[in-house]
């Protein structure tokens, strides 16, 4: 009976042991699973690094451009601060008012419009293609603007013709600039799609018969490609 129960025993003994292999089993997946984790916030750490720097390489630029901006603004104020023109601080949007250059309901420029405009063109050129700038500016924008006397399509082409007039007389009168403007003035109208009012909420007949002349620089798609490039 003693020779029977060892011989159970010794039985059992050479029985395989499942627990033991399992247990090993799961150590290795967790190990498994550690290094993938590690892998992974590796992989997280480098994204987030490569995010971060282009980041900070993208607010350099805006900071850049914002430096280039406003010394091109504060250029077109000091040049003009002795003209009957307006100049946004924002933005450096140049205003002329169509009451000096054009009678009301034509887009044919007055005599005294045609000498101020040249005036006004000797100034923003000197300043817009001064060396420091020249190689920035991608577009100079003439945008004609109208009160609301007539029907939108009217004024509409009543813009668009003085834009172009003012154009036109801008290039005629650039001189050894005109090779370099041709390839950067546009001129368009805009009806009455934007008025300005007066402090009582009223529509300023008087200004919103305008000229508008603008630059614009090659870097001024810079904000959309800062947030497409972060989003991929």
């Amino acid at each position: 009976m003693i020779s029977n129960r060892r011989q159970h025993l010794d039985d059992e003994d050479r029985q395989p042991n499942f627990w033991v292999s399992y247990s090993d089993l799961m150590a290795g997946m967790l190990l498994v699973f550690v290094l993938l984790l590690i892998v992974a916030m590796f992989h997280f750490a480098e994204f987030t690094r490569q995010k971060q720097d282009l980041l900070d390489a993208q607010q350099h630029k805006l900071l850049a451009f914002h430096e280039l901006q406003q010394a091109l603004i504060g250029n077109l104020e000091e040049a003009f601060e002795d003209q009957t023109v307006l100049i946004d601080p924002n933005t450096g949007v140049l205003q002329i008012g169509s009451g000096i250059l054009f009678p009301e309901g034509t887009a044919v420029l007055q005599q005294e419009g045609r000498l101020q405009l040249r005036k006004i063109f000797n100034a923003y050129i000197r300043v817009v293609l001064d060396e420091q700038f020249r190689e920035f500016v991608k577009q100079i924008e003439i945008e004609g603007h109208t009160n609301t006397h007539g029907t939108y399509l009217h004024n509409l082409e009543l813009s668009q013709q003085r834009a172009f007039s003012v154009m036109r007389e801008l290039l005629e009168h650039s001189g050894s600039d005109r090779e370099v403007l041709e390839q950067m003035v546009v001129a368009g109208g805009r009806s009455y799609a934007h008025l300005i009012y007066d402090e009582q909420g009223s529509e300023d007949l008087v200004k919103s018969r305008r000229i508008e002349i603008k630059f614009r620089l090659k870097e001024s798609e810079l904000f959309e490609n800062i947030y497409r490039d972060l989003a991929e």
